[in-house]
């Protein structure tokens, strides 16, 4: 599974051994990053050497602590208790007795509490500096300094946008690899990108490398695609009774309203708050989602600290849809239109456009042509353009490019690739007229009558 930087500290939760995280109010803090990312995160420094050892009486200890801190707070009772159980159950078996290492006993666990209850931001991890400290590590305090340096690398990323851009036949492009906190530079950057494909016929967004972030980012890009106020995903924490309902936000957008078709490129490796999106846009309809289907994680993440070095990532709330009535948990989101992960652009445009532009161009072939099949396009049009065969092929001479001459590559009948830029179909009438009709690659039609 690839990993990401988070954007923000996912660990915004009150440090505190069994105690529950903080309600819906620090849970909009906390990103839906994998929590295997933000555990590398914490690791990055971690000390090679440990005084710690796990004894029976220390594995008997962090055992009852995880399973008290899951059952507090893991978002399904009924889950945290079958996971509680079956640690119990294999410690009675002796299966941890072996294990002296805490790192080795640390991933022995997580593997254990996703055998009893699958959960892909369930975690458990062993930190040597916390072992040492004797405690958690103290909230940060507020430093502007440290904020200005990560503003700035989240700057240089661009905030995880890498490509909006015009793809043949006017089909819009955008690709962003996660979800930052949405800041001023952050919004000014989303909404850049969004607002360069505007006068598209249709909208690729590519989550396929996206693994998640910020909640808020999910409702800030989710708001340029509903001219009115529209609820997507809530978030349900049931240990509060809290919901916190998912409402996109027009007069968020800076005016900017998108209209036309939207299609969301996913891939297994599309997790959490891309998840969240992709799940927003096909429920409401708003969005074709063509791809694989998603990993499946949906559970925010808090940390309990439970001592001794380990920390639990426990996941605490669940989100909620109400135009399905459920979430992507477990099951992920699953397209609409399947296609390969690893498919390129031509044979996504291909394939969801099968009558478009650039479908077209990924069709045109070099072929003989027939010369009394193609000899009612032979002649001269509008500008100069003259149409004739040579050696089986079907040529355009354009005195309008100094003569330049183009071999024609064939589609269908009558329908040929003139250039990189131009499709022609002869044949046409217009306004009682006969000759052809151009269709450029940016969308634009033009048509030439055909003088003799």
């Amino acid at each position: 599974m690839r990993m990401l930087k988070p954007p923000i500290d996912p660990f915004i939760s009150q440090y505190a051994s069994t105690k529950e995280p903080q309600t819906y109010q620090t849970m909009k803090k906390i990103t839906l990053f994998l929590l295997t990312i933000s555990f590398a995160c914490m690791a990055q420094e971690r000390p090679q050497a440990t005084a710690v050892v796990m004894t029976p009486e220390l594995t008997q200890v962090v055992i009852d602590t995880l399973s008290k801190a899951l059952i507090t707070n893991y978002v399904f009772t009924d889950k945290a208790r079958v996971m509680s159980e079956y640690l119990k159950g294999q410690l009675a078996k002796g299966a941890y007795r072996a294990i002296k290492d805490p790192q080795q006993f640390a991933a022995r666990i997580s593997a254990d509490l996703q055998t009893a209850c699958p959960d892909l931001h369930m975690g458990f991890h062993f930190d040597a500096r916390m072992a040492q400290m004797g405690a958690p590590p103290p909230m940060r305090a507020p430093n502007p300094h440290q904020d200005s340096l990560r503003n700035a690398d989240m700057a240089e990323r661009n905030f995880m946008f890498t490509a909006s851009e015009i793809l043949p036949g006017n089909v819009g492009y955008v690709k962003f690899n996660g979800f930052m906190d949405v800041s001023p530079a952050a919004k000014e950057t989303v909404t850049a990108a969004f607002r360069f494909v505007r006068h598209t016929k249709a909208l690729i967004i590519d989550l396929r490398d996206n693994h998640g972030g910020s909640p808020q980012m999910v409702k800030q890009v989710a708001s340029y695609f509903f001219a009115d106020r529209t609820r997507v995903n809530d978030i349900i924490v049931p240990n509060k009774r809290d919901t916190a309902k998912g409402w996109t936000d027009p007069t968020a957008t800076d005016g900017l309203i998108l209209r036309m078709p939207v299609y969301v490129l996913t891939s297994s490796n599309t997790v959490s708050a891309a998840e969240d999106l992709a799940y927003a846009m096909q429920a409401t309809k708003r969005g074709t989602i063509a791809g694989e289907k998603t990993a499946g994680g949906s559970h925010p993440v808090g940390p309990v600290f439970l001592g001794h070095g380990f920390v639990a990532g426990i996941p605490f709330a669940h989100s909620y849809n109400i135009h399905t009535g459920t979430e992507w948990e477990g099951v992920g989101v699953i397209p609409d239109i399947a296609l390969n992960a690893d498919a390129s652009l031509e044979d996504v445009t291909s394939t969801l456009f099968p009558n478009s532009w650039a479908a077209n161009q990924h069709k045109a072939v070099d072929r003989p042509v027939d010369p009394q099949a193609v000899q009612a396009y032979l002649g001269t049009y509008e500008g100069g353009l003259k149409f004739y065969v040579k050696e089986g092929a079907l040529y355009c001479e354009n005195p309008e490019r100094g003569n330049q001459v183009f071999k024609l590559r064939y589609i269908s009948p009558g329908y040929f690739q003139l250039d990189e830029n131009v499709q022609i179909k002869f044949g046409q009438q217009q306004g009682g007229a006969s000759g052809m009709q151009f269709y450029w690659s940016n969308g634009g039609i033009s048509f030439k009558q055909k003088i003799q």
